[in-house]
């Protein structure tokens, strides 16, 4: 079931919450033949801003998919969007599970949220991918252009301008011409930087 043809990123739409609306990203990557994977989901609270819930782990196979199992954990927050995240806390998390399996449309699907609020999450959005490289989603109605963007790897893109843009029609990344307004999710990908 887990083959390298999963390497990538995985998205869920924006999920309507109760006081607010949640984003799901999945990065899948492989190491010396082990699948491992990193898990982000940005949550929107209208009485609290913002937090962002990072996951870390292996991959094993189940009967029903693949079992993605937490190693490390934590939340981080900001009360205003453009603030810096603020680590709330670390925790254990090496009880949890989730697992991604396709439906009958062919769509990875989440069992739950990273912190259990809503159930079976599809990851309507697969980007082509290699691990470790900059990749941020702009959601809209947050400010436009690099003030709205989060995403993956991010740290040390520094003033420059995304090399790429995803085209969800195509299946494909496009060279970046500026920041568009074209639905809900823009993707966008950075060239790979080791700085800070």
């Amino acid at each position: 079931m887990v083959g390298k043809s999963l390497e990538g990123m995985y998205f869920s739409d924006r999920q309507t919450t109760e006081n607010g609306y949640l984003v799901i990203g999945i990065e899948i990557f492989q190491e010396k033949g082990k699948f491992f994977y990193y898990a982000q989901e940005l949550r929107f609270k209208k009485t609290l801003g913002w937090e962002e819930i990072l996951f870390v782990g292996k991959i094993t196979n189940t009967a029903e998919g693949m079992a993605l199992v937490p190693e490390g954990c934590q939340i981080r927050a900001m009360k205003e969007w453009g603030q810096k995240f603020a680590l709330l806390r670390r925790f254990d998390c090496e009880h949890l599970q989730f697992t991604v399996s396709k439906n009958q449309d062919k769509v990875w699907v989440l069992s739950e949220s990273l912190l259990g609020t809503l159930n079976n999450i599809p990851l309507v959005y697969e980007l082509e991918h290699r691990a470790g490289n900059p990749v941020g989603v702009h959601l809209s109605g947050l400010p436009f252009g690099r003030e709205g963007i989060w995403g993956f790897h991010l740290n040390g893109i520094g003033n420059g301008n995304p090399e790429r843009t995803w085209n969800p029609s195509k299946g494909n990344w496009e060279p970046f011409t500026g920041f568009g307004d074209q639905g809900d999710l823009q993707f966008y990908r950075w060239k790979r930087t080791f700085s800070n």
